[in-house]
């Protein structure tokens, strides 16, 4: 099985993508001290790994709280729907409460992430969406973290 992304870029191009996803607006100048390389190399390894697709984008990343929302939920849905994926993906563009979707296999079609402002506001998105199949409810717990940093691939658990 061939490596895409991983194989092309070496421990110097991971601390790189390590620094900028800690700190995206991180000077070059100081990421390049971190890396241990000159500036200049550093923009030139940093440009070509946004031409290869590699870095995406740069966002800032925020606190729903602050901002109103003060629940976030996982909503697994089973869709009742043949072909699932045109009638969702429409009505997930019709809802900003939902942050995050992904169509995957197995028992349910749908994973959502949503941030709401009131439980009231979640039950009144779950009658809504429960007209498009069954959904299974997930609170996330005010003390869970998330990683959202993507590391070096590893070849096994090491156990």
């Amino acid at each position: 099985m061939k490596k895409e992304a991983s194989a092309e870029i070496d421990e110097i191009g991971w601390k790189i993508l390590e620094e900028l996803q800690s700190n995206a607006r991180i000077p070059f100048r100081q990421l390049a001290e971190k890396v241990n390389l000159s500036p200049t190399a550093t923009i030139e390894r940093v440009k070509r790994m946004e031409e290869e697709g590699i870095i995406t984008g740069y966002r800032a990343e925020v606190d729903p709280k602050k901002l109103g929302y003060f629940f976030s939920a996982v909503l697994a849905l089973q869709a009742k729907y043949d072909n699932p994926d045109p009638v969702i993906d429409e009505v997930i563009k019709e809802i900003p409460e939902i942050v995050s979707s992904w169509s995957v296999t197995g028992t349910n079609d749908f994973l959502l992430e949503v941030n709401v402002p009131s439980l009231k506001f979640l039950h009144e998105l779950l009658v809504k969406l429960s007209k498009h199949g069954k959904i299974t409810t997930s609170i996330v717990l005010p003390d869970s973290s998330r990683n959202r940093r993507v590391k070096a691939p590893r070849e096994s658990l090491g156990d």
